[in-house]
């Protein structure tokens, strides 16, 4: 039924239509390149960060009773080599 139509179309409005359908292609791989290369971007910057942030090793505490901060820095360190291992930083 589709073709039906197309066919009775002039020869200038199946150029728009093929137009149409090339721009919208093209704008849809433009978009996915910019998405990928804005990503890679952000992982970059993530992975600099997190090698910011465990570049100095925290020390276990001995007794994490006695100093919770002390308990509490060395578990946010340990997070973040966590993530900069999950990240493949």
């Amino acid at each position: 039924m589709r073709l039906r139509r197309l066919a009775r179309l002039s020869i200038p409005e199946r150029y728009a239509y093929v137009a149409l359908v090339a721009l919208s292609l093209l704008l849809t791989g433009a978009s996915i390149v910019y998405s990928a290369h804005q990503t890679s971007a952000s992982n970059r910057q993530w992975c600099d960060t997190l090698t910011l942030l465990t570049s100095k090793p925290v020390p276990r505490p001995a007794d994490p009773g006695a100093n919770p901060s002390r308990a509490q820095a060395y578990t946010l360190y340990a997070d973040f080599v966590t993530l900069r291992r999950n990240f493949g930083c």
